[in-house]
């Protein structure tokens, strides 16, 4: 039986995309509501975006390529970290 703190882990989620996109429009010094022009969505959608732990891949991708930062590098790098033992096959 996992005790509780093993129960917590199996099940929380490693990385909150949204908030990457947004420490790195931040960095970057983008506009809300020029990058949400840039992709193709309006402000308060990308807002509710932004506070989504995971993102469907399209999004990722358009976001990556706008902010010239590769997302999936950040999330592959994170997995890494957490399951060090795991191989690609």
């Amino acid at each position: 039986m996992k005790n509780k703190k093993e129960e917590e882990n199996h099940h929380c989620i490693f990385v909150h995309v949204g908030e990457k996109v947004a420490v790195e429009m931040r960095n970057q010094k983008k506009r809300k509501s020029d990058f949400a022009k840039k992709v193709g969505t309006d402000r308060r959608n990308l807002y509710r975006i932004l506070r989504k732990h995971s993102l469907e891949t399209d999004l990722l991708y358009r976001y990556s390529k706008e902010l010239k930062h590769n997302f999936f590098r950040d999330l592959a790098d994170e997995f890494d970290k957490k399951h060090p033992n795991l191989k690609a096959l």
